[in-house]
């Protein structure tokens, strides 16, 4: 009676066996699929030097923020502008200093955009630099400071190779330099010097119908009290909008993941 049962009992076993062997694997739905070819789909990142949306301005600061960015701060309130601010972790002091972290967070709850440009200004084309360690220490301070992670970013010094790219690409980055470099740092009073170059690109020919990123420094004390207002003055007089360069290239809601 039990080896009976024994019996019975293992042919039972033996055909739910054969019964799942022989079901088919299930298969993922179409958009799963998709997802999962796409996973490994990542090209490198290209760069990016000018808006795509006719008539912008895209005015970025690099290397601050610096305590007279409080400065430039009150001045793009008071004029309704929204500019682009390529954050720097070790020059900014961001951590050590207590006047720095409340300057970014006033900068991105005032609407301006918050973008990387990496821990240390560190050479992103340099042998052996840590590419993951200067994007993802910048990128962990600024989601204690202000709750997201910048999508855009520069690299220092505009520099890049082959694998930098690749690996800001495989990361989700959209790189960024500029076609307007007012070399600020290089004369940092001598402010006509610096709009020299705000002055040769509008007036090139057919400059209404090309579209500007430049590049300036609010780590530069005149250029956060001064150029920076000096420039957005005469970008407007010339009847372009400034915006940050998310908006520049029709960018909306994708300046930062969580």
């Amino acid at each position: 009676m039990v080896r009976t049962f024994t019996a019975t009992l293992l042919a039972v076993a033996i055909s739910l066996c054969s019964t799942a062997l022989a079901a088919p694997v299930p298969t993922p739905n179409s958009e799963v699929r998709e997802t999962l070819a796409n996973i490994n789909k990542r090209s490198a990142a290209t760069i990016v030097r000018a808006c795509t949306q006719p008539n912008t301005f895209a005015v970025t600061f690099d290397d601050g923020p610096s305590p007279a960015t409080a400065d430039l701060l009150d001045f793009l309130k008071q004029k309704g502008i929204k500019v682009t601010f390529f954050v720097n972790g070790l020059n900014s002091y961001l951590i050590t200093d207590p006047e720095i972290a409340p300057i970014v967070q006033r900068a991105h709850a005032e609407g301006h955009q918050i973008a990387s440009h990496t821990w240390a200004h560190a050479d992103l084309s340099a042998p052996g630099v840590d590419i993951a360690s200067q994007m993802t220490m910048l990128d962990d301070t600024l989601q204690q400071l202000i709750n997201v992670r910048p999508v855009y970013m520069r690299p220092p010094y505009g520099n890049t190779n082959s694998a930098a790219l690749q690996w800001l690409g495989d990361h989700g980055y959209i790189v960024v330099n500029w076609n307007v470099d007012t070399n600020d740092w290089r004369h940092p009073t001598d402010y006509a010097a610096s709009m020299q170059a705000y002055d040769t690109a509008l007036r090139q020919v057919g400059a209404k119908s090309k579209t500007f990123i430049s590049l300036q420094h609010d780590a530069e004390e005149g250029t956060a009290r001064v150029l920076g207002k000096l420039a957005i003055n005469y970008i407007l007089s010339k009847g372009f909008s400034v915006v940050p360069v998310g908006t520049c290239l029709g960018d909306t809601t994708g300046w930062y993941r969580q």
